[in-house]
């Protein structure tokens, strides 16, 4: 039996060139290769088209247990059930929107709280320790619970239009605590790419501000699911922002639903990623790529020089 190709030349690696070449083909003349932009961010572009080059990678590690978050408004109406059906189905955060008028013994009435976080989120002066008297009388263990005037906080980093700008607040905002221990919620608000690159920046950046700080604080990093806005499926938008965040190596979600019909599906969806896909259990997924490893680069510099500005 004579000797068959080499398996190489058949499936020999394509040039930068050709692949160059088959794209301008395709665009027929709508644009060229070089032309093509991936914005990343307001006024942040990278060349679209990416060829491989070798580079020493440093994949992000993290030591996660993945939480599963829910924002729960007590002075709605069921509050009690709806919080003992969301830890029904793997929610292990209750982020509490308290307020003083509310009885705190009816929210958590038959909820153990012995296996879960709870975060103190005060909507008026006195609604924290209306809480966390509760939680004293029942001898719930504090070192579970987050509030303001605990060395255990909340951190909630808002979208404010640009990537840059959140994470250059988020880093103003860690600077400036007291707390050794944060919960932080980074609103996601841009596509999927970026995303991944924000996440995966935001850990780079906060390495970096411990570094500079001389400080070591600890820290979990959700990804808060957008809020719905018109013409947007809610199950769409929640499962590929769940995504984005297990890529970019988030440490959890936060469930931000608008039709309660979708609620328990954005739940089962992050678990199954995490859980059922294995994909929680991979070191950085994202590392290698070369567009997401620019994009990560160029927001941690663009970041990290606008909160230096501000200091």
């Amino acid at each position: 039996m004579g000797e068959g190709p080499e398996i190489q030349a058949i499936f020999s690696k394509p040039t930068t060139e050709e692949w160059i070449a088959k794209i301008n083909k395709d665009l027929k003349g709508a644009k060229t290769a070089e032309e093509l932009q991936y914005v990343v961010d307001n006024g942040l572009t990278l060349d679209a088209v990416q060829a491989y080059a070798a580079q020493d990678l440093n994949p992000i590690t993290r030591d996660r247990d993945h939480l599963v978050a829910v924002h729960v408004d007590t002075h709605s109406s069921g509050c009690n059930h709806t919080i003992r059906e969301l830890l029904n189905i793997g929610v292990n955060t209750i982020i509490l929107d308290a307020y003083s008028d509310v009885s705190y013994a009816d929210i958590l009435k038959d909820v153990i709280l012995d296996y879960i976080q709870l975060i103190v989120h005060p909507m008026d002066e006195l609604a924290e320790q209306t809480v966390l008297d509760h939680l004293h009388a029942v001898s719930a263990d504090m070192g579970r619970i987050y509030s303001p005037s605990t060395k255990r906080n909340l951190i909630h980093v808002s979208y404010q239009g640009s990537i840059i700008s959140q994470l250059s607040d988020l880093l103003q905002q860690v600077s400036d605590t007291s707390a050794n221990e944060l919960v932080i919620v980074i609103d996601g608000q841009k596509d999927f790419l970026s995303e991944v690159s924000k996440i995966r920046a935001a850990h780079i950046l906060l390495a970096n501000l411990n570094a500079a700080l001389d400080k070591e604080i600890k820290y979990s990093l959700l990804s808060r699911t957008k809020a719905n806005d018109e013409e947007v499926h809610e199950l769409i938008q929640s499962s590929y922002m769940s995504l984005a965040a297990i890529i970019g190596e988030a440490d959890g979600i936060v469930s931000v639903v608008i039709d309660p019909k979708y609620r328990l599906n954005t739940v089962h969806t992050f678990n199954l990623l995490t859980m059922e896909s294995y994909l929680g259990k991979v070191s950085d997924p994202a590392a290698g790529s070369n567009l997401i490893e620019e994009m990560t680069e160029l927001i941690c510099q663009e970041s990290w020089k606008k909160f230096q500005e501000h200091i």
